[in-house]
């Protein structure tokens, strides 16, 4: 049943209702909502219960995104190249999902260590705020995925599942920064439709936005070869940089604004002044009385947060976070009067129904009391154990635990959305989040002896979710233990089971026989000449044929270049422009398939012309020992032209001086340019017992072309 009162918050909303001011919307940048995964239904039959199965996978793409490209791990159809965000998945309260999940990236073995980036191409799927079981084969993150394996997982939706906003995104320790840094992430939405609402409430239209923070300069992290491309660090929505929504015209829509950030740190997300904007719902839940009006159009939201909006715009406005625009908003087309976030009469405010598992828990007695210590890589001063739960208890009573170091460390739970108590800035005392970013007390439910309850038996993860933290450490887990209660008045949940008779399992393991190779890694470019540059690169595997070497001069579209051996890890790509940027990808192959590529490097070839002058490319110096602890210095020298081309028969002039008497001497450049000059080249030089301190310069160089470079000097 719906509670309404009468306020003033329809005059504050309604009365900015003014003329169209908006511009045509333009075609050529739009924002789209993202494509829905398509789920299959399967009708009870022969034993086996009803369920609804579809298929996702993580995969290599390559993306064009605000004119850049980007090479980087998405979530995909099968059979699709995929895009950022993924589909989105929706689901309805009261079913069974049965998501078959795949890994499709280059297979590489787990690192044993742990608490460390690590594994780029391992990944698995966390439903990030879903209320379901964390146990295997459900939201079970520490279930991960090499390249090449999968499993399935299920998810029991409970029939009192409250309608909402969530999002789902990689999670394997040590590779959930860089994953969720390069995209692999999607919107989660349970239809709310069930919820006790009004109907103009359901009736207006809705808008799927997922701002999102891409940050390509997480590449190499953990090992990782596979991010690469001209994309820098930009916040995109729904993939688009800088897009263009476009709106009808005074019409309140419900914007589902997702904040996909791997630094949960908050940040201001604000929409235009044009725009009138009230919070209905945030990480899912509905607020307890709705709407409630941002006067200033802004609002706080973590990293991984999530807001339900109602929106009106009268004219164009933009979006912007953190005071950096990411879309604009274009009031086009006829606009509706008919919908809106108040109550039925057009003029009240209305109280939200809450689910058992979110009710109001601030007057109930506590039964424990806990305190997290949030850590830049702990929590309560401990890394990541998944032996060694940071909490075990009994599903038997309210919880109170008191949060320290969030504020620079955000916490989540997951499995369990947590209620203010109290006041905590940002965070509404009586409101439930499921990021924390402040410290605060919170209340959620364990009491499993009431038959509406649904508290979950076994591991509960918690987190910084500022995920670089997380990865290396700052993680725990909760044990929830069942109590035992007696018959008829225990109501724990225990973990998700496959539809019976069905095919379904938790791990499908990579057939490592059939593999392709590990891609190379550390690929770098040096120009050598006006025509060649050099390469050189990591090979981190021990079965392949040999490397494609591939080559671009606009660092997007790559051709190939030539294969080289195995084992091999340099090659010189010569017959090159002089004065030419050349962007380079290498990867090993095998019958079994190719790898990823490596890093892109690049270089500039040198500048064409004559030659006038020689030049001192370098001057080294090293002590050689001799026999009973006595040294000589010896110099080594490059020549060079002003071209950088290596010069043969240059006669090289230097003097040594320091802890040996003065001497000065003479060699000739070979084909490299190089020259090697000892001090005992000159018989009247006596070597030097112990420490040696010397210097040498070059005085003077001769040969085909003039020098005017002076002396240039090293030490020892």
């Amino acid at each position: 049943m719906l509670i309404h009162r009468k306020c003033l918050l329809a005059a504050m909303l309604l009365a900015f209702s003014g003329p169209l001011l908006g511009s045509s919307c333009p075609a050529g940048n739009l924002i789209g909502d993202p494509a829905s995964l398509a789920w299959t239904h399967h009708p009870a039959s022969g034993g086996t219960e009803e369920y609804w199965s579809a298929r996702l996978e993580i995969g290599e793409a390559t993306l064009g995104i605000g004119g850049e490209t980007i090479t980087t791990r998405v979530y995909r159809v099968p059979g699709t190249t995929g895009t950022i965000p993924g589909p989105t998945l929706e689901v309805v309260p009261g079913r069974k999902y049965v998501l078959e999940f795949r890994n499709v990236l280059p297979y590489e073995p787990p690192v044993q260590q742990h608490n460390v980036f690590k594994d780029p191409n391992i990944s698995n799927l966390h439903t990030h705020g879903l209320h379901i079981s964390g146990e295997s084969p459900g939201d079970d993150v520490t279930r991960s995925f090499e390249g090449g394996a999968g499993g399935d997982f299920v998810y029991d939706i409970p029939a009192d599942h409250m309608g909402g906003t969530y999002w789902y995104h990689a999670h394997h320790h040590g590779s959930t920064y860089l994953q969720v840094s390069g995209g692999a992430f999607g919107m989660l939405l349970v239809d709310d439709r069930f919820d006790p609402i009004p109907d103009n409430v359901a009736n207006m239209a809705e808008r799927q936005l997922v701002i999102a923070y891409l940050d390509p300069a997480a590449a190499g992290t953990g090992g990782d070869t596979l991010i690469s491309g001209t994309l820098s660090p930009t916040w995109t929505v729904n993939g688009k940089v800088n897009g263009d929504l476009c709106v009808p015209p005074n019409t309140w829509q419900h914007w589902r604004v997702l904040l996909a950030d791997r630094d949960a740190r908050p940040k201001t997300v604000t929409v235009g002044a044009a725009c009138e904007v009230a919070l209905m719902a945030r990480d899912g839940v509905w607020r307890t009385e709705v709407p409630k009006p941002l006067t200033d159009n802004s609002l706080s939201l973590t990293g991984a947060s999530r807001a339900d909006l109602a929106v009106r715009c009268s004219g164009d406005a933009e979006i912007s976070v953190g005071g950096t625009v990411v879309a604009n908003v274009y009031a086009d087309g006829t606009g509706d009067d008919t919908v809106h976030p108040f109550d039925a009469d057009g003029a009240s405010s209305w109280f939200s129904y809450r689910p058992h598992y979110l009710r109001d828990l601030r007057g109930e007695p506590v039964d424990n009391t806990e305190t997290v210590n949030m850590g830049a890589r702990t929590i309560n001063g401990n890394k990541f154990d998944i032996e060694v739960p940071t909490f075990a208890l009994d599903a038997t009573g309210l919880q109170e635990w008191i949060l320290k170091g969030a504020r620079n460390h955000p916490f989540h739970l997951h499995i369990y959305h947590v209620q203010i108590n109290g006041a905590c800035g940002e965070f509404e005392d009586g409101e439930y989040y499921d990021v924390v970013a402040n410290n605060c007390d919170i209340r959620f439910d364990l009491d499993s002896s009431h038959p509406d309850s649904s508290v979950y038996e076994g591991r509960t993860i918690m987190h910084c979710h500022i995920l670089e933290h997380e990865d290396q450490g700052a993680m725990g887990w909760l044990d929830t233990l069942d109590p035992e209660l007696p018959e008829g008045s225990g109501y724990i949940i225990g973990a998700p089971t496959f539809p019976a008779g069905t095919p379904y399992l938790a791990y499908h393991p990579p057939d490592t026989g059939s593999n392709p190779p590990s891609a190379p890694s550390g690929l770098a470019a040096s120009a050598a000449s006006t025509t060649r540059i050099d390469l050189a690169w990591t090979d981190n595997s021990g079965d392949e044929t040999g490397f494609d070497v591939e080559r671009s001069t606009d660092g997007q579209n790559f051709g190939f270049s030539d294969s080289v051996g195995a084992d091999t890890t340099t090659y010189a790509d010569t017959g090159l422009t002089a004065g030419t940027t050349y962007h380079y990808r290498v990867r090993a192959f095998s019958p079994n398939g190719s790898s990823g590529y490596s890093n892109l490097a690049s270089d500039t070839t040198q500048s064409g012309g004559t030659a006038s002058a020689l030049e001192v490319a370098s001057v080294t110096l090293e002590a050689v020992s001799v026999s009973k602890g006595f040294k000589f210095g010896r110099a080594s020298v490059v020549v060079r032209n002003d071209l950088g081309e290596a010069v043969a028969g240059v006669t090289v002039t230097g003097e040594f001086s320091g802890d040996i008497n003065t001497v000065e001497l003479s060699d000739t450049t070979d084909a490299s340019g190089s020259t090697v000059i000892d001090s005992t080249d000159d018989p009247a030089t006596e070597t030097v017992k112990g420490k040696l301190s010397l210097r040498f310069c070059v005085t003077g160089l001769s040969g085909p072309l003039p020098y005017e470079g002076g002396e240039v000097c090293n030490s020892l």
